[in-house]
């Protein structure tokens, strides 16, 4: 694909693939052909340049843990998340793995069918259990949020009605079944302390790189 068209042109063609004579373009046009390129230009050259980078942190990190290793006589737990300092502290490194969590749609809605069972039985007589469905099965940008689906398995302990319970266990089981974990995500960032001693990120996106 062409992503300029100059004055060398005769005609420019637009979005529909219609061809304009150069001359009835504008100059506000012919000013948006030229920066735009330019933006693009140099955003795929600091892409490139954010994936070396990102490839030489990722070496460098894998000799430091390595490193460790031989010099500790330990076994790191790869997956696990990591600081490290250099001598005075004035710089870290941060290393953080997350997996991704996916769920199976089929499980995960038989365990809210369960869930909203109990809600309609009403069996408590009060607004607990109802709360805590309604705000974990509420999306966001049409996405549930992981962490409060999860976080419905901590409140089991809570619930002391004997057949609720057994109802809420089921709907547990279901949750942990429609759990998948496809990939993970390792995130780096990089870390100076400023003139007042507390650190500041240097912002680099890697996570999409």
């Amino acid at each position: 694909m062409n992503y300029k068209q100059t004055s060398k042109d005769e005609f420019w063609t637009n979005e529909s693939n219609v061809q304009i004579p150069y001359n009835r373009t504008t100059p506000l046009e012919r000013l948006m052909e030229r920066k735009l390129f330019t933006f693009y230009q140099q955003s795929i050259k600091a892409n490139e340049q954010l994936q070396k980078l990102k490839q030489e942190i990722q070496d460098g990190v894998q000799e430091i843990i390595d490193a460790a290793r031989n010099a500790n006589e330990v076994r790191l737990n790869s997956k696990g998340n990591f600081t490290f300092f250099n001598f005075d502290r004035s710089l870290k490194v941060e290393v953080n793995i997350s997996e991704l969590i996916r769920f199976d749609d089929l499980m995960l809605e038989s365990a809210k069918e369960v869930l909203l069972d109990i809600v309609r039985k009403n069996i408590q007589g009060d607004d607990f259990i109802l709360a805590l469905v309604e705000d974990a099965f509420q999306t966001s940008r049409g996405r549930l949020d992981t962490r409060k689906i999860l976080g419905l398995k901590r409140h089991s302990d809570r619930i002391k009605n004997k057949e609720v319970k057994e109802e809420w266990e089921k709907a547990m089981k279901l949750i942990d079944k429609s759990i998948s974990r496809p990939d993970s995500k390792t995130y780096y960032r990089v870390w100076f302390k400023d003139d007042n001693g507390a650190y500041q990120a240097v912002e680099l996106n890697f996570s999409t790189i």
